[in-house]
């Protein structure tokens, strides 16, 4: 007897191959057969006539591994299994919350707390890999999990908060923690190379942490230096990591975004006019057509024999921690040093003239020319507050700082400069190259989006405050609908396999995200015709449709759309 017996589904089994018919037997936490079960029987049975069952949704790059120490974490990250995740990779640019040492605590947990936009302080209580792996798997898991260790923190760790290239020793001590972290499962290193502190490293640091990777057969991910007029050189420092080293990289979030160095506002103004050209003339403008060379870029290191990817998030908008649109020196030494800085009008001007005046320069070390001037590139209408911690700014959410300006009588850089000090710098943001859910700005990612390297991800930021991002709750079921149903760039199979089979591929999970025999029973079944979105970034907490069963390790997290609360069944998946 069987634990469930899924009956009559039209099998996706992840691996790009057309759909069949057929039962599934699960016993335990695997899939023990596949066929004709019709005279077997089980405790469970699911009728999945009419439906797709396919391997549950792998999401490689999140940042959910920040919610999980929470014990309300199945409830903040119910919106993932919603949408049929079921595993997610953390650690992810640069950013560890596995990983907070002794040496240097304060600042790794200021670098942290950037990110999740609270204090950690009184919920982090370990300090390797190893110890947050434990305590995750005894307190219980929604969801399968996996980690990367991020650079960020290793440099934390080893340097503390500089600006300054590192010497011999830092390097070494830095090589040795990622070598630890490896060892206690995490499956590779993730960078944040647009971020401080991972602006401040070179090229031959990250060749030297590869060469550790490659001792574990590791994986290198990263947020690349820079996604605008320098993305080539970016592409390249990851492709020569992979290259030097023979292992495999990961590119995060892939997107381009337009500009040109001394014609900012002619740049802004093109991308402007191309918006409203698309949107409300109905001109079909092929802006997609920009990201062609960066693929083709990619192309050639696959090639050459480096085994890369990237991965693309389904939205117009990105979202990430508000100090990261500061130059790098704003952010050296402690956070209370930062904020203090904040306070002088006369620092105040000097960097407001950086932003308005430097022009970024590849590598993007120096003092001002950082490659995440995003504001410089797009105009301050650029971001909108995602959230704060506290009560008191909680108005500004969804806000630009121009309008968060006109109402307080500020300019949007004192805006934002206010806003840091008084949340002591947790803040989060969206970025919008013109506005939010813009469909011009979308069209730009599409032909990444159905590119044979790239993978659908969330790079989800959920947490108890601010306002989510829409593809935390829609990112596969958005990704299907727009590619498969409306417009039938790919398959239905081609779109699971990129979101099943083929993340396991490149993160190297075994076991999963095909349906087979012997394999876990991660495991979804959804109606083809129903699956599909209505959240929006002004509505985004709006679970999709279409959506019946969700198992995961044998178990339901989701039965006939209604989630299963306190089935904490997922697993950590350490290396192998």
């Amino acid at each position: 007897m069987f634990d469930i017996i899924i009956r009559k589904g039209s099998i996706i089994d992840g691996n790009g191959t057309p759909a069949y018919t057929g039962d599934i037997g699960i016993r335990k936490d695997t899939i023990e057969e596949i066929g004709d079960l019709s005279t077997r029987s089980a405790g469970m049975e699911i009728d999945a006539e009419n439906r797709v069952v396919s391997p549950g949704f792998i999401d490689i790059h999140s940042h959910a591994d920040i919610t999980v120490p929470r014990e309300d974490h199945d409830t903040i990250l119910k919106p993932l299994v919603m949408q049929g995740i079921t595993t997610f990779v953390g650690g992810n640019c640069g950013f560890s919350n596995s990983f907070i040492p002794e040496m240097n605590r304060e600042i790794s947990l200021n670098y942290l707390e950037n990110l999740s936009g609270q204090s950690q302080e009184d919920l982090i209580t370990w300090t390797t890999p190893a110890e947050f792996m434990e305590m995750s798997e005894r307190r219980g898991l929604l969801l399968n999990m996996a980690l990367l260790i991020g650079h960020g923190s290793l440099r934390i760790a080893a340097a503390g908060s500089t600006t300054q290239l590192l010497n011999s020793d830092e390097r070494s001590r830095m090589k040795g923690l990622l070598d630890q972290a490896l060892e206690m499962g995490c499956l590779g290193l993730s960078t944040g190379l647009q971020y401080f502190p991972g602006s401040q490293s070179d090229t031959e640091e990250l060749v030297e942490l590869g060469a550790t990777l490659k001792k574990h057969n590791g994986i290198f991910t990263s947020h690349l230096r820079s996604y605008s007029h320098t993305i080539d050189q970016a592409i390249d420092e990851v492709g020569e990591v992979g290259r030097q080293n023979g292992i495999r990289v990961q590119i995060s979030h892939l997107y381009w975004q337009p500009y040109s160095r001394g014609l900012t506002g002619i740049t802004k103004g093109l991308v402007q006019l191309g918006s409203f050209l698309y949107n409300r003339v109905g001109i079909p403008i092929p802006i997609e057509q920009g990201l062609i060379p960066k693929l083709k870029r990619i192309e050639k290191m696959r090639d050459e024999g480096i085994d890369i990817h990237f991965d693309m998030v389904p939205t117009s908008q990105g979202f990430t921690e508000l100090t990261a649109f500061l130059p790098p020196y704003v952010l050296e030494g402690s956070k209370a040093k930062a904020l203090e800085r904040l306070k002088d009008t006369s620092f105040r001007k000097e960097v407001l003239d950086d932003i308005e005046k430097v022009e970024p320069e590849w590598p993007h070390r120096d003092r001002a020319t950082w490659s995440f001037n995003y504001i410089k590139m797009t105009g301050w209408n650029g971001l909108r507050v995602m959230a704060v911690a506290g009560e008191k700014n909680r108005w500004m959410e969804g806000k630009s700082f121009p309008e968060i300006g006109k109402e307080v009588k500020k300019h949007p850089f004192d805006v934002i400069c206010d806003l840091l000090i008084e949340e002591q710098g947790h803040v989060l943001v969206f970025h919008t190259p013109t506005v939010p859910d813009d469909p011009f700005a979308f069209r730009s990612m599409w032909r990444g989006f159905t590119h044979p390297l790239s993978v659908p991800v969330t790079d989800t930021i959920l947490l108890p405050i601010g306002r989510p991002s829409h593809v935390f709750y829609d990112c596969f079921p958005r990704f299907i609908d727009f590619f498969v149903k409306k417009r039938g760039l790919l398959t239905l199979e081609e779109a699971i396999r990129k979101s099943t089979a083929t993340p396991a591929m490149i993160m190297d999970i075994p076991g999963r995200g095909t349906i087979k025999t012997g394999n876990y029973a991660d495991l979804i079944v959804f109606d083809p015709e129903k699956l599909g979105t209505r959240a929006t970034f002004y509505t985004p907490s709006i679970h999709p449709t279409g959506i019946d069963h969700v198992i995961i390790n044998g178990r339901a997290v989701v039965s006939e759309g209604v989630f299963q609360k306190g089935t904490l069944t997922g697993r950590v998946l350490r290396r192998r």
